[in-house]
């Protein structure tokens, strides 16, 4: 074995025993995703990972955008912090609805099924599948008009409905890419809920739960022509409360 293959192995299996690495290692369908949990000052402290109820470690660099909106979709302030463990978000008192997007950035793998290095296909020699990684999320803080109004974010769910949901009654949403709607997206209620896949019109219907309720979409596309990926990754969390 060459040493540049060598170096290679050693470094992969450096990024295996990380628990910052555990996205690289986790099975593909094995979802990461970003959200905001309530803190006790009034704000809100981003969250990466999911995975079995783990939690990582993320660059803050990787933060695309936090905006948040009042009940009528009119933007307003949102103040954002670095703390200690990742990022803070302070909404204006009259947010209902804070949006967040993340760029996890490339990864890419020499086998069919090997590790994968967060680096691009064409800056990991011999890389034979690569992944374009990105993450989306909403939090519901008080159901209004502005739920059923598309935010403009590259991949989004959005309620078709503007008044609270109950419990045990069906929820229509539609999934949009690039602003257009998207079929074949899989949702669920967390990670481990039954699948339900979006229609024709990028639709589909849940039910939510008394509680906290979060729902999950995942979308995988194949890319051809781009030397840095294979595929791009598409992830979306919603969440709100049902009382």
């Amino acid at each position: 074995m060459s040493v540049c293959r060598t170096r290679h192995h050693i470094i992969a299996r450096i990024l295996c025993t990380t628990a910052a690495a555990w996205l690289l290692c986790a099975h593909p369908a094995s979802a990461h995703n970003v959200w905001l949990e309530p803190d006790a000052q009034g704000g809100y402290v981003m969250q990466f990972g999911g995975h079995d109820g783990r939690t990582e470690a993320f660059d803050p660099a990787k933060l695309q955008r936090v905006h948040a909106y009042d009940l009528r979709g009119r933007e307003v302030p949102s103040a954002v912090q670095n703390v200690q463990g990742g990022i803070r978000i302070k909404p204006d008192a009259r947010a209902a609805l804070i949006a967040v997007e993340l760029d996890n950035g490339y990864f890419s793998s020499t086998g069919a099924e090997g590790t994968m290095l967060p680096l691009p296909m064409d800056q990991n020699p011999g890389a034979v599948r690569g992944v374009h990684a990105r993450k989306f999320h909403k939090t519901v803080v008080r159901w209004g008009a502005v739920m059923q109004k598309p935010l403009g974010q590259m991949f989004e769910v959005v309620p078709l409905q503007g008044q609270s949901p109950h419990a045990g009654r069906p929820l229509r949403l539609q999934v949009l890419l690039h602003g257009k709607p998207q079929s074949g997206v899989r949702l669920s209620w967390g990670e481990n809920g039954s699948p339900t896949m979006t229609d024709a019109q990028g639709q589909a219907t849940m039910t939510p739960a008394v509680g906290s309720n979060t729902l999950q979409a995942i979308l995988r596309q194949p890319v051809q022509g781009d030397p840095r990926t294979t595929e791009n990754s598409y992830e979306y969390l919603l969440r709100f409360a049902v009382h």
